[in-house]
């Protein structure tokens, strides 16, 4: 009889526990509704970019100390990292809790917590009026659902750099290839396209 109630206690912890799984993976025990719901916004899976395409994404956006650089999608940080070794001042936004909290570990472990951070934050509701560059590796149709944010509220000679994907038919100013990738430059014009 004993093995049984052994059997059925282990049955009932791991239902319990397996329910409660369920219940904090929806929030309702945890809190965590408003963390879900921006996971429930993700638009565009995380794809790291090699270290040699953000060099010269920085490079092409022509990132210097006295630019705000924002990284739309920031992933683990490196483009914010490495935009903030440059001395400018780095701000990535990501809607992934998971990865923000690795991002703000890295850019912690990188020392560089006055010049960069990141924000948990829906891409399609920035402001980006602060930035003077823009960083994405994002879709082509999410690229496309930003261009009017960018053209609207970025001012004029700021610049926008985009790893593997176009903005449609702006015409980017300068393209390069690095390792078979391509990135794309964009200067925002005195008035807009």
């Amino acid at each position: 009889m004993r093995p049984l109630i052994r059997l059925s206690v282990a049955a009932i912890l791991v239902v319990f526990t397996l329910s409660s799984f369920q219940y904090a993976r929806f929030g309702i025990f945890s809190g965590t509704a408003h963390a879900q719901d921006l996971e429930s916004k993700k638009i565009v899976p995380f794809v790291p970019t090699p270290q040699e395409v953000v060099d010269k994404m920085i490079e092409l956006g022509g990132v210097k100390k006295g630019d705000v650089v924002y990284d739309l999608g920031s992933g683990d940080g490196r483009i914010v990292i490495t935009a903030a070794k440059k001395g400018a001042r780095a701000v990535g936004f990501d809607i992934d809790g998971d990865l923000v909290k690795e991002s703000r570990e890295n850019i912690r472990k990188a020392g560089l917590e006055k010049l960069a951070e990141i924000k948990q934050q829906d891409i399609l509701t920035v402001d980006l009026s602060p930035a003077t560059v823009v960083t994405m590796y994002l879709l082509p149709d999410v690229n496309l659902k930003l261009k009017p944010n960018l053209l609207k509220q970025l001012k004029p000679g700021s610049r926008v750099v985009s790893h593997a994907f176009d903005m449609g038919d702006w015409k980017p100013d300068k393209t390069e290839r690095v390792n078979g990738r391509t990135i794309y430059l964009w200067t925002i014009p005195a008035k807009a396209p």
